[in-house]
């Protein structure tokens, strides 16, 4: 169909967010804050299955920052230190970075940043921040 907008976005084989009652990956940073990284393994496009997995994802990290357990193994980092990083080197459907964006302000309703990080586009691009 012509006037589908989705027509040329590519479509993950498999769900792009996986497990997504777990963290993926942790890392303390020598100013005493707190990464947590999302690892995205395809595409995130606009299905209403992915759109619930970044959800539901950022939620459950939101959740985990507050444990007493992560916060003593982390050694209470401070709430302005703590970012969570969606990691994504593939394409991000429009639909998926208003869910993003979304999910941005409820971290920062709790004082943590969620940044989306991805690869540069191909040779000669900028580094990504």
């Amino acid at each position: 169909m012509a006037d589908d907008p989705n027509a040329g976005f590519p479509k993950p084989i498999w769900p792009p967010i996986q497990d997504v009652e777990s963290v993926d990956l942790t890392g303390k940073r020598s100013d005493g804050g707190v990464d947590l990284l999302i690892v995205t393994s395809q595409p995130l496009d606009d299905v209403a299955d992915t759109l619930n997995r970044i959800r539901c994802k950022i939620a459950y990290y939101l959740d985990v920052i507050d444990l007493p357990d992560f916060q003593a193994d982390m050694e209470f980092p401070p709430r302005d230190r703590t970012t969570i990083i969606l990691c994504c080197d593939y394409p991000i459907h429009p639909r998926a970075l208003a869910v993003i964006a979304e999910c941005q302000a409820r971290a920062g309703q709790r004082g943590v940043q969620l940044v989306v990080q991805q690869k540069p586009a191909g040779p000669g691009a900028a580094a990504a921040s």
